[in-house]
């Protein structure tokens, strides 16, 4: 699947319609066709598994730019959900490499942003002048995040990112127990 998705196939799992099981899938667009000699992804680089999980337990089953966790709604779009992916932090044509610090965690809609991204992305001028606008304590947290190259993420933000892995029967459980829990 992971191969077939940049030749322009369109293929749905349970993250990204509840109504489909875990072990299902969906195809919704057809793309190039892949078997045909002029139309092989010539230079994909494969990311084993085990990289993969790696990555995204890393970057703590978010996207690293904008920050959604798997199977949330994007509030400009409620009906789409995210799917991750993991992203080369450099494009194939310049050298990137399938090792664990060349990859990031992005979700579907990110990582097609920065594919195709044009001049309209931001100066270093006018990313300056947004971080000056922020409080002295913010500027510092925005810092430290600079530093380790990573937001830190809060208990509950993991413990909800681990969530949005689970099947959607699973998670509607969990919502129940926590809910009869709190006594809602």
């Amino acid at each position: 699947m992971r191969d077939l998705r940049p030749a322009g196939w369109v293929i749905r799992t349970y993250r990204d319609r509840p109504s489909l099981q875990p072990d299902q899938l969906y195809l919704e667009a057809i793309g190039r066709p892949v078997w045909e000699p002029e139309h092989r992804a010539a230079g994909l680089r494969q990311i084993s598994s085990k990289t993969r999980r790696l990555v995204l337990e890393r970057d703590g089953h978010a996207c690293r730019r904008c920050g959604h966790a798997a199977g949330e709604a994007y509030a400009d779009d409620p009906s789409a959900h995210v799917r991750l992916t993991v992203g080369h932090v450099n494009p194939h044509r310049s050298g990137s490499a399938a090792e664990a610090e060349d990859l990031i965690t992005e979700c579907a809609r990110c990582n097609e942003t920065v594919k195709h991204l044009t001049g309209v992305q931001m100066t270093k001028e006018q990313v300056w002048d947004r971080v000056t606008e922020l409080r002295r304590r913010d500027k510092q947290e925005l810092l430290d995040w600079m530093k380790a190259d990573g937001r830190a993420m809060s208990q509950m933000e993991r413990v909800w990112a681990m969530y949005r892995q689970l099947p959607a029967v699973l998670r509607e459980d969990l919502k129940r127990d926590l809910d009869s829990l709190l006594g809602s």
